[in-house]
């Protein structure tokens, strides 16, 4: 969504290619949720079991997990983990806003860094240290709000796993799960990611014309 809003003419993005590759993420989620619940089913069963956990209730929110993203992070709730948070500590629109906080940064470092006029990442003739930047960018943005909203910046990492979490037993818990508030991982990063990407490409590296005498 960014690359086509903000530079589609990048990869030679266009509004059906950007639609395909939404498809194709939202389709390698689903895949990758279906592949990890078959192979890991005893595993879940058996910490259910040792939990006294029911799919679908509640609790089973402490299961869910392995598919989606929650409000506070429940490992860091009373209710749920040993952590400090109440359920009331973090509301639906402050997690939205850390959501779309979180892409606005990603994005930003992404179209900062791989901006035609932003030398300093060149050496050797190519840029190989975007990779390792953007994947430390990320791991800051993990450690600093997981503890919050679980830190899920992409709609089809969390929307995937979700879908086949609610098809396999967790119900409400899944979708639309504790405030109905699993809609934030995707609105957030829809607001964020273009806002971070229109800031960098168009402000941070804008470039003005010469005057010409």
């Amino acid at each position: 969504l960014a690359f086509q809003l903000v530079r589609p003419q990048a990869h030679g993005m266009t509004p059906i290619k950007s639609l395909l590759y939404v498809l194709a993420q939202f389709a390698g989620a689903i895949l990758g949720a279906v592949i990890n619940l078959a192979v890991f089913s005893n595993t879940i069963e058996a910490f259910e079991r040792a939990e006294g956990i029911v799919r679908g209730e509640p609790k089973s929110i402490k299961s869910a997990l392995a598919f989606g993203e929650y409000f506070p992070n429940p490992g860091l709730s009373k209710e749920w983990g040993s952590g400090p948070y109440s359920q009331d500590d973090v509301s639906v629109t402050k997690a939205l806003i850390v959501e779309a906080w979180g892409t606005f940064i990603l994005a930003f470092v992404i179209f900062s860094i791989t901006n035609q006029h932003n030398k300093v990442m060149e050496a050797g003739g190519g840029r190989s240290g975007v990779p390792f930047m953007i994947g430390a960018t990320v791991s800051v943005l993990l450690a600093l709000y997981a503890p919050i909203t679980q830190a899920g910046w992409n709609p089809a990492r969390d929307f995937g796993p979700r879908l086949v979490a609610y098809l396999a037993g967790w119900g409400e818990v899944a979708i639309p799960g504790p405030k109905n508030g699993f809609g934030i991982y995707i609105v957030g990063p829809c607001l964020g990611a273009p806002v971070g990407a229109a800031f960098a490409e168009f402000f941070l590296w804008k470039r003005f014309p010469k005057n010409v005498a």
